[in-house]
């Protein structure tokens, strides 16, 4: 890549001058603006290149001109979701050692304060960028993103530069974005889905919507105010809209020509209700992780046909599902989907045993009509979902390899949930499931064991409280089942698939309590 991820936004910037760029509320800046903002950013960091910057803040005007302001250093923006425990966000600060934090005005680090200068994430004085922005490869890291902690500690996704402005380029091509529209954005940014949107703000040019407050009634009010022709979303965010709370149906919708969805398969009811909702609307449904950036998306005109499909690999990639000894399943048969080509991350920051895990010698190599066969094999992302392929090449996902869970779209660790739970020091014992819910994905059930002669009630009251202050929502229980004991196997280990099968379908005179 001969330039870097700023001189791409600042040409985008300069081009696009006097339209609006970003819309938040009654809020509103242009593109010539919002390259102000970003130079604003730039002057008041003083980095060097590949320091790292956490950014952990609600959507807004002012994280959005952050990034390139990072950019602007040759430095990496770090993102952790607004929402996370304390304690993702000292881990991510530790583990990449990071120059700087930004963070909303309301954030407060308190214990896990670490002498990294914090940063409000509030208005700047728009300015220029008069420093040499220094060269870099393309294949030098563009951002980091924190997951929730799919298993243990959050991991730092690393996507080069290259990989963040090339895949916004494949997926406006493989959906079909159109010079005059503006996405409606309520994902987080720090969500890679977000993340997405955010960037084709920034290096493509499309105007973004951020509802205010982000939530359906706030939806509602963009939809009327600010006329986006994009709704991009994930299930939980379409059926809080469908729920009857906001005044969905007593606005004026025409102006939304596209809805996008990724995180999980679109509940039917879901589907029905935006198709009732939007009928002149066309239904993008896509398939990716933080790892790959985006890797599949269903044809426009499939979403009828195939509802249930995510589609095929978008341009420069490959998608397969291998059987556990690395061979290509056959079509119809269950396997672990693997990504190949563009899209694939560099690893997990400061982590190469789990990268080694994930990022993985393609087994396949070599391709047909490679120019160099002897070549060492190109690195594939061995994703950990689990699905098939039909006889035209369609992808179905099934769910996923391990006990991991996806709630709200979100992937969640239950071993982080349970040992969580456990630090209350109001448990004996826990084990953390999940069963299918419609809108939820996974609806995450805590199964627990009280000390003997407690209050029941009390400790329940306490445990409730103690998830809410120390897991981020997509984390905690909606449900609590209390057991006298785990039940376990012939290994002495909790027996999960018989508490899967208990939580599904619970025995006669079970009490379930509500998160």
């Amino acid at each position: 890549m001969s330039t870097t991820l700023w001189h791409r936004f600042q040409t985008t910037a300069t081009a696009r001058g006097a339209a609006v760029a970003l819309l938040h509320g009654e809020r509103s800046v242009t593109f010539a603006e919002l390259l102000g903002l970003a130079g604003g950013w730039a002057k008041k960091l003083d980095l060097s290149p590949g320091d790292r910057v956490v950014v952990s803040g609600r959507n807004s005007i002012e994280l959005a001109a952050a990034v390139p302001g990072i950019w602007a250093h040759g430095a990496i923006p770090v993102f952790v979701h607004a929402e996370a425990p304390d304690r993702h966000l000292f881990h991510a600060l530790q583990q990449t050692t990071a120059a700087k934090a930004l963070l909303d005005p309301a954030r407060d680090l308190g214990d896990f304060a670490t002498g990294v200068a914090v940063l409000p994430l509030q208005a700047e004085l728009s300015a220029h960028v008069t420093h040499q922005v220094p060269e870099q490869n393309g294949l030098a890291p563009g951002s980091i993103v924190y997951t929730s902690g799919s298993t243990g500690a959050p991991k730092g996704v690393v996507q080069a530069a290259q990989t963040l402005a090339g895949g916004v380029d494949r997926v406006a091509a493989a959906i079909g974005f159109r010079p005059d529209d503006s996405i409606l954005c309520p994902i987080p940014f720090a969500f890679d889905y977000g993340w997405g949107q955010l960037l084709s703000l920034l290096l493509a040019g499309l105007p973004l919507v951020l509802p205010e407050p982000r939530s359906a009634i706030g939806l509602c009010a963009a939809i009327s105010a600010h006329r986006p022709t994009i709704l991009a979303g994930v299930p939980a965010v379409f059926a809080d809209l469908l729920a009857g709370i906001a005044p969905i149906r007593e606005i004026d919708r025409s102006s939304i020509r596209l809805i996008t969805n990724t995180g999980s398969r679109i509940p039917a009811p879901v589907r029905e209700g935006l198709i009732e909702l939007f009928p002149k609307a066309a239904l993008s449904l896509n398939y990716g992780l933080t790892e790959t950036y985006r890797s599949a998306t269903l044809p426009l005109s499939m979403a009828d046909s195939h509802p249930s499909s995510v589609g095929f690999a978008l341009h420069g990639s490959r998608l397969s599902v291998l059987r556990s000894d690395g061979t290509e399943a056959a079509a119809g048969e269950e396997g672990e989907i693997v990504h190949h080509g563009a899209g694939a991350f560099l690893g997990y920051w400061g982590d190469p045993v789990r990268t080694a895990e994930v990022l993985r010698p393609d087994p396949l190599w070599p391709e047909k009509d490679v120019p160099d066969p002897k070549a060492a094999a190109p690195m594939a992302v061995f994703t950990g979902d689990l699905g098939h392929k039909d006889e035209d090449g369609l992808l179905y996902i099934h769910g996923r390899r391990d006990r991991q869970m996806k709630s709200m779209g979100v992937r969640v660790s239950p071993d982080e949930i349970e040992k969580l739970l456990l630090e209350s020091q109001a448990l004996r014992e826990v084990a953390v499931v999940a069963r299918p819910n419609d809108m939820l994905g996974d609806l995450i059930v805590a199964v627990l064991c009280l000390p003997e002669g407690v209050d029941q009630a009390a400790t329940l009251k306490n445990i409730k409280r103690h998830a809410r202050e120390t897991m981020s929502p997509y984390m905690q229980p909606r449900d609590y089942v209390v057991l006298k004991d785990l039940p376990r196997n012939h290994n002495g280990k909790v027996d999960y698939p018989g508490l899967v099968k208990l939580v599904i379908t619970p025995a006669t005179g079970q009490k379930v309590e509500h998160g």
